[in-house]
């Protein structure tokens, strides 16, 4: 059996899957079995617990998920959850140059998202979905390397912070803060998919505020019109900023905006990583077979607000509250699989200081890692002059902020 941090998701996991109903929507329709509207409803205690475990083990059990599988998920939810609360201590004590975006208490929409995908499957991210890329299979050393803008991180100190990419590696494109401009490319990455005629699926992300501008309606046009092999999936946060839903459309969900476009619509819960997992699965696998894109709507509340220095003073407290206490992706799974016996207390506790341990090599890496070379500046803008498929020069010295 794998180690609990390292156990590693296989080449696809037999058999397709259903949605929670049972049957995937039918285009134009949308499946929001267990969202709540708004402020989540007082809560037995069964129900604060996500499930009940009968329901848990006949969801893992349709899944196939082994206890591998379901290890490797826990791994990814607390290397997320860490690397977030750790890179935003650096922040605050003045360590970590530029700015910081927060996806905490997203980790079960990043997590089961990234996890349904297969290896030569495309990652369209936002600046806010670093724990999506960690779990498509990202370099930490390489990623805390890109903050710091050092010569060994992805972009080879041309761009710092969460502007992180890995296109020719783990198909993840590198996210702008413009959004969603991902969208539209997503949409031509998966148009060339099916012109030649190859299995894979594009997934694009952007958040609620972002489902207001012109680029994500052309998009899923466009998708939908040419039948292409992409998921659209949006992280409602419920504030855009500082806007709330009520503000930013009309409609009483994101989902059933699919309708419109003809394509199915699904909301989900973002607080099971598993139900992320499914509803993203089934998405991939009819995008797969060559049977058009799917609308997800995860919903979760952010703990966090826009960027490091914004304080969210919009979001009410009691609904912070309320989701940090019943709807804690991390907290949910780590008690579900210690219910289920997948892991002991013990294990649990190795696993922590094995994750503290990466993060602290990784953030000795980054500053190790040399600034990039003045004399390389013009170069890899061009394709064809080598810049990228050859190692750079380490010829820049130390970096400034951090170390």
């Amino acid at each position: 059996m794998a180690d609990v941090t390292t156990g590693q998701r296989e080449q696809g996991v037999p058999g397709e899957v259903s949605d929670a109903s049972g049957e995937v929507p039918a285009e134009g329709e949308q499946h929001t079995e267990g969202m709540p509207e708004g402020m989540p409803e007082e809560q037995t205690a069964e129900e604060q617990s996500g499930t009940t475990l009968d329901q848990a083990r006949a969801q893992i059990d349709r899944l196939r998920l082994s206890w591998d599988h379901l290890k490797r998920l826990l791994y990814l939810l607390s290397l997320t959850r860490h690397v977030d609360e750790r890179l935003e201590t650096l922040y605050r004590q003045g360590k970590l140059p530029g700015a910081f975006y927060s996806g905490r208490g997203q980790e079960g929409t990043h997590v089961g998202a990234a996890y349904a995908l297969m290896p030569e499957d495309s990652l369209f991210p936002t600046h806010r979905d670093l724990n999506a890329q960690l779990a498509k299979g990202l370099d930490l050393k390489r990623v805390m390397a890109q903050f710091w803008g050092r010569i060994d991180g992805y972009t080879r100190g041309r761009d710092g912070n969460s502007h992180v990419g890995d296109w020719q590696g783990h198909r993840t494109f590198t996210a702008i803060s413009h959004l969603p401009i991902a969208y539209p490319v997503a949409a031509g990455a998966a148009l060339a998919y099916k012109m030649r005629k190859e299995a894979r699926v594009a997934l694009a992300i952007c958040g609620d505020g972002a489902t207001s501008n012109g680029r994500w309606h052309e998009s899923i046009n466009v998708s939908a019109i040419h039948t292409l092999p992409v998921v659209w999936m949006v992280n409602n946060n419920l504030f855009a900023y500082s806007t709330p839903n009520q503000l930013e459309f009309p409609v009483p969900t994101i989902a059933e905006r699919a309708g419109a476009y003809g394509i199915p619509g699904v909301r989900v819960d973002a607080a099971s990583v598993l139900d992320v997992y499914q509803a993203t699965r089934v998405a991939v696998e009819r995008a797969r077979r060559g049977e058009g894109p799917t609308l997800i709507e995860c919903v979760s509340l952010r703990w966090r607000g826009h960027a490091g220095h914004d304080p969210a003073k919009y979001v009410p407290k009691e609904l912070l509250e309320e989701y940090m206490e019943f709807k804690d992706p991390v907290k949910r799974f780590r008690e579900l699989l210690l219910a289920l016996k997948v892991v002991s207390e013990k294990e649990l506790g190795g696993l922590d200081e094995r994750i503290a341990k990466e993060f602290d090599q990784a953030y000795a890496f980054a500053q190790a890692s040399p600034a990039p070379s003045p004399a390389d500046v013009a170069k890899g803008l061009w394709a064809g002059d080598g810049y990228w498929e050859n190692e750079p020069r380490r010829e820049g010295g130390p970096g400034g902020v951090g170390t």
